[in-house]
């Protein structure tokens, strides 16, 4: 399941942060450049997360 964008997880306030600033801070150096986001995904069955780069 695509459990959203890794960014709102960070802390209370960062899913009302601008998209862009979160880009710049949250460790993936390209995705700004890129127009890519990082979204969190979660299997239920195996209970295993992984992080991924969707295109925007």
């Amino acid at each position: 399941m695509d459990m959203g964008k890794v960014s709102d997880y960070f802390d209370d306030y960062s899913a009302y942060m601008e998209i862009d600033q979160l880009k710049v801070e949250n460790g993936y150096p390209s995705d700004l450049a890129n127009h890519q986001c990082i979204h969190l995904f979660y299997c239920s069955t195996c209970h295993s997360e992984e992080l991924k780069q969707i295109q925007e």
